[in-house]
């Protein structure tokens, strides 16, 4: 995600002077050393002196995306020294004190944003808040998304998005919070914090063997909002049958007094698998493929006289039947007749080509190959080969 706001920042700076990089390792540098040269006769509150601030967020800008938020942080306040209303650059620095972790910093640049930037291109702000709703800083995410509407975005999807944290950040009212490696917990207050520990421990062990299928860890703690009671799921309209789902963070409906049952760890390890499936894949696994490997990790299987039972008396959904399916809104007998199909198709891949191959698929999506590249490079087939030896397989 904040790789994302930078390639966007970038997007919307000028066009940098050329420099010579044979004349210092750092080009950044160069740049920073020829403006100070230009810069020294400057008067603050000139238009030339807004030309060196936005010069300096760029500047900075370059040391963000190299991971030196430290000399980010430095250049950027410089620059807002020189110009006070340059609203990108106050969120370059609201940007670069989250990257270090420096939340009471960051908002404060994000209120001073707020107060006194009239000049900024509003997806900055509409970014910075994905970025903080990522976090689960919720409060942050709504001042940013209500600077962005300041400045005059009007993504609908955003502004809907906007309305509905507002109603989620009520709900959050009194979450408690812990930090560990892998996972950055948020629970209700009617949830014990012993059992948020047994949680922890459960799916810290799903996190190692899940690390070692995918091939990799996860780029940030994972966030775990852990409700006590479906409040927050009748707010996004998830059906009553459903305790978990993952949408960037793990959301889990839990009883508070039920403690960590076996069938609570299996909907972890299968929202956890989501978060890796989309990591490893970079979000380009399609919805079947989530939904199959995430039930394999969950502990399902499915015999074949099961799916042939399933579908007794009509047709298999094809993969892109299904993949509509699953982007939609079903019932509860429509979604398990999809999640078996999804959960069959793993089974399948599984049994004539390995786990190993499962795990390269989504690796190669991943290194940006389409999903008919890697299904051919990891099994030989394509799509509709898969889905034709599926059905034989599956006697259908």
């Amino acid at each position: 995600m904040l790789a994302a706001v930078l390639l966007f920042l970038a997007a919307t700076a000028a066009v940098p002077s050329p420099v010579n990089r044979e004349a210092h390792a750092d080009p950044l540098h160069a740049r920073l050393q020829a403006l100070r040269r230009a810069s020294a006769d400057v008067r603050r509150g000139t238009p030339e002196a807004r030309a060196v601030a936005a010069e300096l967020g760029q500047i900075g800008r370059g040391y963000l995306e190299k991971g030196d938020s430290g000399r980010a942080v430095e250049l950027l306040e410089e620059a807002y020294g020189w110009d006070d209303e340059n609203g990108l650059v106050l969120a370059l620095l609201t940007l670069s004190y989250v990257r270090r972790g420096d939340f009471p910093f960051a908002r404060f640049y994000l209120d001073l944003a707020e107060q006194r930037a009239p000049r900024a291109p509003p997806q900055a702000y509409e970014i910075l808040g994905e970025v903080y709703y990522s976090l689960n800083r919720l409060e942050d995410a709504i001042v940013a998304w209500e600077h962005f509407q300041r400045l005059g975005g009007q993504t609908p999807a955003t502004l809907r998005r906007l309305s509905k944290v507002r109603q989620e950040l009520a709900l959050a009212s009194g979450q408690r919070h812990l930090e560990t490696e892998k996972f950055s917990f948020f629970w209700d207050p009617s949830i014990p914090a012993r059992f948020v520990e047994e949680i922890a421990e459960r799916i810290g062990a799903a996190y190692g063997q899940q690390s070692e299928f995918f091939g990799t860890d996860l780029p940030e703690a994972q966030i775990i909002v852990l409700y006590g009671g479906r409040s927050y799921f009748s707010l996004v309209s998830v059906p009553d049958w459903v305790s978990g789902l993952f949408d960037g963070k793990i959301r889990m409906s839990v009883d508070p007094d039920g403690g960590a049952t076996p069938e609570l760890s299996a909907v972890l390890a299968h929202e956890l698998a989501h978060a890796f499936i989309r990591h490893a894949s970079a979000d380009r696994a399609p919805g079947w493929l989530h939904e199959g490997v995430a039930q394999w990790w969950e502990g399902k299987r499915i015999a074949r006289y099961e799916i042939r039972n399933d579908f007794r008396g009509r047709s298999p959904y094809t993969l892109s039947e299904m993949e509509g399916n699953l982007a939609g809104h079903s019932d509860r007998t429509a979604a398990r007749t999809n999640y078996v199909e999804a959960l069959s198709l793993v089974e399948y891949l599984t049994e004539r080509h390995g786990s190993g191959a499962v795990a390269c698929l989504i690796r190669g999506l991943g290194a940006g190959r389409t999903f008919a590249e890697s299904l051919r490079a990891e099994t030989g087939l394509t799509p509709d080969e898969l889905f034709r030896k599926w059905k034989e397989w599956a006697r259908l």
